[in-house]
């Protein structure tokens, strides 16, 4: 039996990864709508591409999206440190792929690539479609498409399976609904990556697929607990918890019930930082790994709120898991 922590996705596989993935993602989607006028196929593409990466690489880390790491983080699945390295990669990603297209493209005698690298668009550059209708459009697909992401990652479903399926079918039928309005982003680093070889005014309309994106993450992400619940406890560091204002209470002073507030908040505050332990190994949520477990958690006299030790969190949630 193999140990926990040999078992887990290090932070260079993680970024790998997603890169991939990314890459993979934007240079199918963008590169259809280039090639092709069929709204169907450009949809098929997109959806299909995404299903298959997150299929492939999911065990990993399967995201391809800053809107959905946002959606994950503000759910209380991903911490906000990873967030930010995970975005990072998908939007460097991204643009290595509208670089990609846009060399492959050039193999076309007289290729032109201003406004022609199947980027997002609206007003002039598309088809006329109002800059406030365009982000309110691509703040609802969004919405819809990590929904649907963070609800078939959750660990409580027994088909996660499938959730390549499901989402690479949710993102089919949104983009069939939005190609013809902006291009269908859903997506800031598919949307990034193509625009920056399509020309200035291409970039100058990029506010509206990175804003309205990532709005859609954040409200699915503050979406899915309320109407699904949680799964489990929020990852550390994640979520959009403000800190508790401190009070003589909090501190311990005082007398009756200030005193039994401060020790609930103690104990409380405890729960919170309790790790994870198994066979000797401690969870670093942070670093996203498995490392030796430190003694002053395991021993009794660590807590100061109780007498005996926290209850066996051997059985602990699937951490491997970056969508949940």
């Amino acid at each position: 039996m193999s140990t926990p922590h040999t078992a887990l996705p290090g932070t260079g596989q993680r970024i790998a990864a997603e890169a991939l993935g990314t890459f993979l993602v934007v240079l199918v989607a963008a590169g259809t709508l280039v090639l092709s006028d069929d709204v169907v196929a450009a949809a098929l593409a997109y959806g299909l591409a995404h299903a298959a990466a997150v299929a492939a690489l999911g065990r990993v880390s399967a995201h391809l999206n800053p809107a959905a790491t946002v959606g994950s983080a503000v759910a209380g699945r991903t911490a906000w440190r990873d967030a930010g390295m995970l975005i990072g990669t998908q939007v460097v990603a991204g643009v290595l792929a509208g670089l990609v297209l846009f060399a492959l493209l050039h193999g076309y005698e007289g290729f032109d690539a201003e406004g022609n690298m199947g980027q997002n668009s609206f007003a002039d550059l598309g088809n006329g479609y109002a800059a406030w209708a365009a982000l309110l459009l691509e703040v609802l697909v969004t919405f819809l498409f990590v929904l649907v992401v963070l609800a078939v990652f959750d660990e409580r479903r027994e088909d996660r399976d499938l959730a390549p399926l499901w989402t690479g079918l949710a993102l089919v039928a949104l983009a069939l609904l939005a190609i013809r309005f902006t291009g269908a982003s859903l997506n800031p680093a598919r949307s990034i990556g193509p625009a920056l070889f399509a020309g200035g005014d291409a970039i100058l309309q990029q506010w509206v697929f990175i804003l309205g994106p990532l709005l859609g993450g954040l409200l699915a992400g503050l979406a899915h607990p309320f109407v699904l619940g949680r799964s489990g406890a929020p990852v550390p560091g994640s979520g959009l918890r403000l800190p508790a204002r401190r009070s003589a209470s909090d501190t311990g002073s005082g007398t009756g019930s200030g005193s039994a507030d401060g020790a609930a908040a103690t104990t409380q505050q405890w729960d919170q930082e309790r790790p994870i332990i198994q066979d000797g190994w401690q969870w670093d949520p942070v670093a996203q790994e498995w490392k030796p477990a430190d003694p002053q958690w395991t021993t009794p006299q660590a807590n100061p709120t109780q007498q005996n030790p926290w209850p066996d969190t051997s059985g602990g949630g699937d951490q491997g898991t970056q969508i949940r």
